[in-house]
C-alpha cells in the first residue's frame, strides 16, 4: 500500500527514481512468483509473517495490493504486473469467498468458527478492505479488460449484501451477521461501505432508489461519531477479526477510510 502513495507521486512529477525501488522489489516478486497455499498456516518468516503472506492468504490484501499491481501496469506500460495482480485477486476470491453471502472470511481460519448465534463470521472492517480495493481497482481498470466485468459483478453482489447488514443506526456491525452479538458501533469499516455504495451512485453502477437511502443514513452515522475536537471515534483497534469497540478508539485507517467516503460523498446528488 506504501507503494500506491510512490506510484501516486510519480504520477505528477514524472521523475522514475521515485519508483525504483518498487519496480525492483515488485520484480523480485514476479522473479519467485510464489505458489504456495493459500491456507493460514506455516512458520513465522521475518519481514512476511505466516508463510502463506508470501501470497495474498488474508482479505485486508485485497486493498492493499492488487491496485498497486494494476497502477504500475497502467504508469509503466508493462502488462505483466497487471497480470500477475489480477490472477491473485482471483485466487484468493476463490479461496475466501462465501458464496452464500458474497462475503470474505478473513483466512482460512475462520471457514468453521461460528459466533454464539450459530452466525458465520465476517469481519466488517475485513470485508471493507476487500469492497474498497475493488472500488479502486474498478476506477483505474480499463473496461476493456477481460476481468473488469467480474469485478464488477463481484463488487454489485457485495453492495447488495451490504445494503441487508447496515443496522438502523445506519453503521455496520463488527461481524456482519452478528448484529445481536455486536451491538456498538463501528466506523471504520462502515466508512468503507459507504465509500462504496457512494461510489456506486456516482458512476451509475448502483440503483438510486435502493441505495442512496443506504449511503445517506450510513455518512449521517459517520459524521455524528465525529466528537467535538473533531476525533472519529468507534474505530477497532488493530486486529484479525471482530471484537470490542469504544467510543474513545480512533485510528489512522479509520480517519482514512472516512475520508475515501467523504471524497465521494461530496459528488453524491
Amino acid at each position: 500500500v506504501v507503494g500506491q502513495l510512490y506510484l501516486h507521486i510519480y504520477e505528477k512529477e514524472q521523475d522514475r527514481e521515485m519508483i525504483r525501488h518498487t519496480v525492483e522489489q515488485f520484480n523480485q516478486i514476479l522473479t519467485a512468483n510464489p505458489d504456495n497455499s493459500l491456507e493460514f498456516a506455516g512458520k513465522h518468516i521475518p519481514g512476511v509473517g505466516r508463510a502463506c503472506q508470501l501470497r495474498w492468504c488474508w482479505c485486508d490484501a485485497l486493498f492493499m495490493s492488487p491496485p498497486t499491481w494494476i497502477k504500475l501496469s497502467l504508469l509503466t506500460g508493462d502488462d505483466r504486473y497487471m497480470a500477475w495482480g489480477d490472477k491473485e485477486f482471483w485466487a484468493t476470491h476463490d479461496y475466501l469467498l462465501d458464496p452464500e453471502h458474497s462475503l470474505f472470511y478473513r483466512d482460512s481460519r475462520f471457514f468453521t468458527q461460528r459466533d454464539t448465534q450459530g452466525n458465520k463470521i465476517f469481519w466488517s472492517r475485513g470485508n471493507g478492505w476487500v469492497y474498497a480495493g475493488q472500488v479502486n481497482i474498478l476506477r483505474m481498470l480499463p473496461t476493456e479488460h477481460p476481468s473488469y466485468g467480474r469485478y464488477l459483478e463481484l463488487y454489485k453482489a457485495m453492495s447488495a449484501t451490504f445494503v441487508d447488514t447496515q443496522r438502523d443506526n445506519g453503521l455496520w456491525s463488527v461481524s456482519l451477521l452478528s448484529a445481536a452479538a455486536y451491538p456498538v458501533p463501528e466506523t471504520s469499516g462502515s466508512a468503507f461501505m459507504v465509500y462504496g455504495l457512494a461510489w456506486g451512485l456516482n458512476s451509475g453502477h448502483l440503483d438510486t432508489d435502493r441505495y442512496a437511502p443506504a449511503v445517506r443514513k450510513g455518512w449521517s452515522a459517520l459524521v455524528n461519531a465525529v466528537d467535538d475536537d473533531g476525533k472519529l471515534g468507534w474505530v477497532q483497534p488493530v486486529g484479525s477479526a471482530p471484537d470490542s469497540v469504544l467510543s474513545s478508539d480512533s485510528h489512522l485507517y479509520g480517519v482514512g477510510a472516512f475520508l475515501l467516503a467523504a471524497s465521494q460523498m461530496i459528488h453524491v446528488r
